[in-house]
């Protein structure tokens, strides 16, 4: 659902214009972004960023959104190349696109296309009507996370804060 539009559906033409126009800064806070963490493997991890997206109350049911998740996760790796997953599902269980990152410099197996463990993960949980939105944040993520200068930014990088400004600053 856009903003300001409340259950109304916007024009097809003012929808188009206006989710060509998502940003990290949109869809995601530094209070949803791991440094860092403990899980070792790919199903912990989506676990935690799930976990945060429920703490910060950016999803209405985590169990749901983490089933599925998991479930799409099995279906199809989301591992890409070059060290990035993007995890994500289209759900009932959030009203909203919500989206948590973790920075994993040691990588987790992802099922990547290069065969290369992941060590940016970005993670998208949409509504399950939001298909434009959804695929849009990810190809935007992807695009920006393929980037060697924030790719090396990123490793530098030691919390939160820092990772958030440095995807919004290099999102254009």
């Amino acid at each position: 659902m856009l903003r300001g539009w409340g259950k109304r559906s916007p024009p097809l033409c003012f929808k188009a214009v206006f989710l060509s126009m998502i940003r990290i800064a949109d869809i995601l806070e530094s209070e949803a972004i791991l440094v860092r963490p403990p899980a070792k493997d790919k199903y912990a991890l989506i676990r935690e960023l799930v976990d945060q997206l429920s703490f910060r109350r950016r999803i209405k049911n985590p169990k749901t959104a983490l089933a599925d998740v998991i479930s799409r996760e099995k279906e199809k790796g989301t591992g890409l190349e070059q060290g990035v997953a993007v995890p994500h599902c289209r759900t009932t269980g959030t009203e909203e696109l919500a989206a948590a990152f973790a920075l994993v410099p040691d990588g987790i197996d992802f099922g990547a296309i290069d065969g290369q463990p992941s060590r940016f993960i970005f993670l998208v949980i949409s509504p399950k009507d939001a298909t434009t939105s959804h695929v849009q944040a990810l190809a935007c993520m992807a695009r920006l996370l393929k980037k060697d200068s924030v790719q090396e930014a990123l490793l530098a990088a030691t919390d939160g804060g820092e990772i958030e400004k440095i995807l919004t600053e290099n999102d254009s």
